[in-house]
Parts: C-alpha cells; sequence; structure tokens
C-alpha cells in the first residue's frame, strides 16, 4: 500500500462517476438527468477530468457524444476505480451499521469453555450467520481488564471483591470448590469430605487468580488449619502432583469437567461450603452495535437455558 499521504489528483470520485456514466449512455442531457446534476456541471467536470489527465477523453456532437482513442484505454480504468468505490463504500457502510468489523470478541476464563463447546459456536452460527466469533482464552484478572479497555465485548468468568464497579454481572451458575484426589486414596471412599479432613495433607492450587484469592480468603476466615505446599500456575501440574501422592488438589468443579483420568477422583468439599459465582460480565454502556447487544441477550438466555435443564436432570 502506498503512502496515504501521496498528493492525489485534484479528481473526485464523482467526476470519474460522471464520465463513466457518460462513456455508457453516450448523451450529456441523459447523463446528467441521471445523476441530478446540471449539463454545465457536468461538461465542467469533463473538462476537469480532461485537464488533469492531460488529454481529449470525448467528442461531443450534434448526434451525441464518441470518446477518443484516449478515452477508449482510459475507461477500463475508470470503471474499475468507480466499482472499487462502489464496493468499499457498502463495506464502510456495514460496518458502520455493525458497529465494528463484524467481529464479536468473547472473553473467556479456560475453566468455563464446557458452557460454550461445542454447542454455543453452532447456534451463534445459525443465528447470526454474518458474525465473526473470536474466544478469547484469559484469566480472570485480565478478562477484567480487556472488559474495561473494550478489547472484548463481554466475557464469561467469576466475581469476587476485585470486579470493579464499571462491570455488570449477569450471575449464571454456582461453581463449588472440590479436592482431586487419586482413587486409591483413603479420602476417596466419600463423595463429599469437610475441609478439616485435609489438615494434615500438603494442599496444591493455583498460585494467583480469582481461585486463589476465594480459598486463600475462607481459610483465612474460618481459620483453617491447613497447609498449601504447592501454587502452581497449571491445572496438568495441579493433576501431576496428585499422581504423584504429592498433595490433593484444590479447584473449582467446572475445571474438572473435562477430567478423564481413571487414577484421579473428584470429591466435594463441605464445613464451609465454597464456591464462585459463574458470570457473564460487560461493560453497562450500550455495546458497539445492536447486533452486538443482540448476541449477548442471546447468549444469556441459552445460558440460562443450559444450567437450568441440566439442574433439573439431577433433581
Amino acid at each position: 500500500m502506498s503512502e496515504p499521504w501521496r498528493r492525489l489528483p485534484a479528481l473526485s470520485i464523482k467526476q470519474i462517476q460522471y464520465f463513466v456514466t457518460l462513456a455508457q449512455l453516450r448523451s450529456f442531457t441523459e447523463t446528467a438527468n441521471r445523476l441530478a446534476i446540471s449539463q454545465p456541471a457536468l461538461s465542467s467536470a469533463l473538462r476537469q477530468i480532461e485537464s488533469v489527465l492531460g488529454g481529449k477523453l470525448l467528442h461531443r456532437t450534434a448526434q451525441g457524444v464518441s470518446l477518443t482513442e484516449q478515452g477508449q484505454a482510459v475507461l477500463p480504468y475508470a470503471e474499475r476505480l468507480l466499482n472499487t468505490a462502489h464496493g468499499v463504500f457498502d463495506d464502510m457502510q456495514q460496518v458502520m451499521r455493525q458497529g465494528g468489523d463484524g467481529t464479536l470478541r468473547i472473553g473467556l476464563v479456560p475453566s468455563v469453555s464446557t458452557l460454550l463447546f461445542p454447542a454455543v459456536p453452532q447456534l451463534l452460527s445459525e443465528y447470526f450467520p454474518d458474525m465473526r466469533v473470536e474466544f478469547h482464552d484469559l484469566t480472570n484478572d485480565a478478562l477484567l481488564l480487556e472488559l474495561e479497555n473494550g478489547s472484548v465485548d463481554f466475557g464469561i468468568g467469576a466475581t469476587d471483591s476485585t470486579v470493579p464497579g464499571s462491570v455488570a454481572i449477569y450471575p449464571l451458575l454456582e461453581d463449588p470448590f472440590v479436592a482431586v484426589v487419586r482413587r486409591d486414596d483413603a479420602l476417596a471412599e466419600g463423595h463429599n469430605i469437610p475441609w478439616r479432613q485435609l489438615a494434615k495433607r500438603d494442599i496444591a492450587m493455583f498460585s494467583k487468580g480469582n481461585v486463589s484469592r476465594l480459598v486463600t480468603s475462607m481459610i483465612e476466615s474460618h481459620r483453617l488449619n491447613l497447609h498449601v505446599g504447592y501454587r502452581v500456575d497449571f491445572q496438568e501440574t495441579l493433576y501431576g502432583l496428585v499422581r504423584s501422592r504429592l498433595a490433593v488438589a484444590i479447584l473449582p468443579e467446572l475445571y474438572t469437567a473435562t477430567l478423564n483420568d481413571s487414577e484421579l477422583t473428584v470429591i466435594h468439599l463441605q464445613q464451609p461450603t465454597l464456591s464462585r459465582t459463574v458470570a457473564m460480565m460487560r461493560i453497562p454502556a450500550p455495546l458497539r452495535s445492536p447486533k452486538t447487544e443482540q448476541c449477548f441477550q442471546f447468549l444469556l438466555q441459552t445460558f440460562h437455558r443450559q444450567i437450568k435443564q441440566k439442574t433439573e436432570r439431577f433433581i
């Protein structure tokens, strides 16, 4: 692409349109009527084109208009320029109608992916076929930042005291904390255990973020004598520590939705019950376009319907 500040010839797209239309209709009167301009204005525009290009494009006679040899040579280029201008203008209008480039940007924390895939992308494709969808995999803290700076349109994450007042929250479900242990662990004999039973065990959990803050706050507020021996960044590292009999992993249940390991099992923690609220989040101000707003409301209703159906299935 050439430099946008490079000086252009003193011609407008409308003047090119006048020349192409006149070349097709071969009549000043009909061309002026079709373009809703006066014949003197049309004649002036054609003289301007000829002056800038440096040659005569038309012969005007009593019988009508004919192109010179130079005019016939120039015409395909003028038509190409005019067609490109029409196409680009149509694209720009569509962008303005959509409030952006037609892309929906959804931020999500990794553990909520089971709420989305595979059904949600398929539904969006069906109901919003012209919308391109991007999924941005983010930590909860990064999601909040990207919501505030407008890098994503809305997101799905977890709430806690760090969610700023500028972010609107639409709760979806409560995601309880669980322990992941080996199947041959004595703790695996029950489906539920109180937190105090972990007192003599090394605990592994995420090193930072929403999950770490919630567990740390709960341990401190209930004065639990628990030893967090490992703080890691990745889910698979947690599972590796459990497989190696080095620790019991603590994390929200949604993280374990895709756990498919014959060596490991999931146990619910209680006394106290700890959960995080998974929610859709957005900036309260109107979203970029009506279509983006429609997508948000559609997904919100879809999630509520899916979660209700899953809940009823277990009642």
